[in-house]
C-alpha cells in the first residue's frame, strides 16, 4: 500500500509541476498584456491537470484512508517515505498558491490601468 500511495503522490507531484509551470507562464502572459483568450486557454490546461489529480485521488481513496487510520503502526521507513512524498506535494502546492496570488495581483493591476 505504501508503494501505491507513494506512486500516487509521485504522479500528483509531476502534475503539480506542470501546474506550476503553467502558473508561471500565466504570470508572464499577464505581465506582457497578452489576450484574455490565450490566458483562458492556459487556465483550461490548469483545470484539466486539477481534474486529473482529482481522479487520481478517487482511485486511491481507500488506500489513503487505510494509511491515515493505521499510519502509526507502519514502519519508520514507510512513514518517512509517505512524509517525504507529502512534503514534496505540499511544497509544490504552496509554491503554486504564491504564484497564483502574485498573478491575481498583477491581473488586478493590469485591469485598473485599462481605459
Amino acid at each position: 500500500m505504501v508503494r501505491r500511495l507513494a506512486a500516487l503522490y509521485g504522479e500528483q507531484g509531476e502534475i503539480y509541476e506542470q501546474i506550476l509551470g503553467l502558473s508561471r507562464r500565466q504570470g508572464q502572459m499577464v505581465q506582457a498584456g497578452r489576450d484574455l483568450t490565450e490566458i483562458r486557454q492556459l487556465l483550461q490546461k490548469k483545470n484539466a491537470c486539477l481534474e486529473l489529480i482529482k481522479r487520481l485521488e478517487l482511485t486511491e481513496r481507500t488506500a489513503r484512508q487505510q494509511w491515515e487510520r493505521g499510519k502509526h503502526q507502519w514502519s519508520g521507513q514507510s512513514q518517512q517515505t509517505m512524509n517525504a512524498a507529502l512534503r514534496r506535494v505540499g511544497g509544490l502546492i504552496e509554491e503554486i498558491l504564491l504564484i497564483e496570488e502574485k498573478n491575481d495581483m498583477e491581473f488586478i493591476k493590469q485591469m485598473r490601468t485599462m481605459p
